[in-house]
């Protein structure tokens, strides 16, 4: 038996753009070999399977997040989402571009890297799991203002839990973009 769950419009507007993202880069990877899905395009640098695995580490570092949240939000009696209509996509423009943007460099904290070896069809599988149980936290937080709700992110300060959200498909894009260039660079395999 399937389980329903419910999202508020505003929720279902964040899921639906982060799944987008979410296809662009399954797109990317699609009918790759694993010879080009574990090309390593210099020494020390990602391969396409080691961004996957890293994807799957972040979106499963944010389940744990988000379940924290939730019993803060619940212990703390945080106020109802006064407006569950209304669109909060543009919560992460004032660093959306830097976010999405491969060249501004960022190091992964350690927890996030991807140090032991998985393969892409497993980091994929991964993938697919933690969206699940994002998108069953949205529903799950989505009865809440999540604007109070705030949390530290390693990279961009202090985030509310909207933007939590929303930077999860900005974070895909920025990979599915470093994927591209991955693929487009002369050395990578044809194979």
């Amino acid at each position: 038996m399937e389980k329903r769950i419910v999202l508020t419009r505003k929720m279902q507007g964040i899921i639906d753009a982060i799944n987008h993202d979410r296809q662009g880069l399954l797109s990317a990877v699609a009918g790759l070999s694993e010879a080009q899905l574990d090309h390593r395009p210099a020494e020390g640098q990602w391969s396409i399977s080691d961004i996957l695995h890293h994807l799957a580490l972040v979106e499963e570092a944010n389940q744990r997040l988000f379940g924290m949240m939730l019993g803060k939000a619940a212990e703390n009696s945080a106020p109802p989402d006064a407006a569950p209509d209304a669109s909060v996509l543009d919560c992460a423009d004032p660093f959306r571009n830097a976010l999405v943007n491969p060249d501004n460099k960022v190091t992964a904290p350690e927890r996030v890297r991807p140090l032991a070896p998985l393969s892409a069809r497993e980091g994929l599988a991964r993938l697919a799991a933690a969206r699940e149980k994002t998108t069953e936290a949205a529903g799950q937080l989505g009865r809440y203002d999540l604007s109070h709700l705030k949390w530290p992110h390693p990279v961009l300060g202090e985030l509310n839990l909207y933007q939590w959200f929303v930077v999860v498909g900005l974070h895909e894009r920025r990979h599915t973009t470093q994927i591209n260039r991955i693929k487009a660079n002369p050395d990578f395999p044809r194979q």
